[in-house]
């Protein structure tokens, strides 16, 4: 696609990471960027602040009324996350597929699921190796998956249960030494921008981005930097393993027991599109008391 031509961008989803990218998006002029967004019929989220279409459809419906919708655009971005429920994902992916987008950005702003692999602790993430295979199969659609690491703002969500600064606790997850890449959704919408507008050729496949890569003895020591007065656990991976028997349908211990196997969850930094393309990253910050 030519720089002088407007990009035909539907953005599926407005939370955390849809209102980041719609941020982003919006900036852009319109002779680089025509932006739309799709929302449920029932939303109420108001984007009159945004340079954006509002089109109106649920993610819940069949294939091909989803495919009819996806056709006019060139590039489709799917920032709506697991909150919008099983089946989601591949049901959005064959959409892309049917309705022939030339360019498809699923919903994998994550870690490797690649590494992590099929049975993990977290079921989630196997439709995510689903949707990998689909769009594999296949070379008539373009794809791009953006792999980010851990949402920054996911780091300090207490339920999550490695920085709960209210409860002034800090916890490895796994060990100390173990390794978290995070990336923030502001940046991860900049990063992504920057693929699809700023490069002759946006990158394909699986392409790895990050803000930084920490430790977890890396964040205990950023958050009693910033002046945190904080208690140091460790959540093993045995400990954690009982937890999930005693509660198996503990939406938080699933999460936990990936990075604590401490597999697909980082990356160098160095070694990131990202870096590689002189855009940086920001580190890690811990805010002051």
């Amino acid at each position: 696609m030519s720089f002088n031509t407007p990009q035909k961008i539907l953005l599926i989803g407005a939370g955390e990471l849809g209102q980041s990218f719609l941020k982003t998006l919006a900036a852009y002029p319109s002779c680089r960027v025509d932006l739309s967004v799709l929302l449920r019929p029932s939303s109420s989220t108001d984007l009159s602040q945004y340079s954006a279409t509002v089109v109106r459809g649920d993610t819940t419906a069949p294939i091909s009324e989803l495919a009819a919708l996806f056709k006019p655009y060139d590039t489709i971005i799917c920032a709506a996350g697991f909150a919008s429920g099983p089946g989601t994902q591949l049901r959005l992916a064959k959409a892309a597929l049917e309705a022939g987008v030339p360019h498809y950005l699923p919903w994998q702003f994550g870690v490797d699921y690649d590494i992590i692999g099929r049975g993990s602790s977290q079921p989630v993430f196997d439709e995510q190796l689903d949707v990998r295979e689909l769009l594999r199969a296949q070379s008539k659609v373009k794809w791009t998956i953006v792999s980010t690491g851990l949402f920054t703002s996911f780091l300090f969500e207490p339920g999550f249960g490695v920085v709960d600064l209210k409860e002034g606790v800090v916890r490895a997850l796994g060990k100390w030494e173990n390794s978290v890449t995070v990336t923030s959704s502001d940046q991860i919408a900049n990063f992504t921008a920057a693929m699809l507008l700023d490069t002759p050729s946006p990158p394909e496949g699986v392409v790895f981005v990050a803000d930084d890569t920490v430790t977890f003895r890396d964040v205990a020591e950023l958050v009693e930097k910033a002046g945190w007065k904080v208690q140091k656990e460790v959540l093993t991976v045995e400990v954690l393993e009982e937890q999930l028997r005693k509660s198996p349908d503990d939406v938080w211990t699933k999460y936990q027991l990936i990075w604590a196997r401490n597999a697909g969850v980082s990356w160098p930094k160095e070694s990131t599109w990202n870096v590689k393309e002189g855009l940086g990253g920001e580190a890690l910050a811990v805010p002051k008391p």
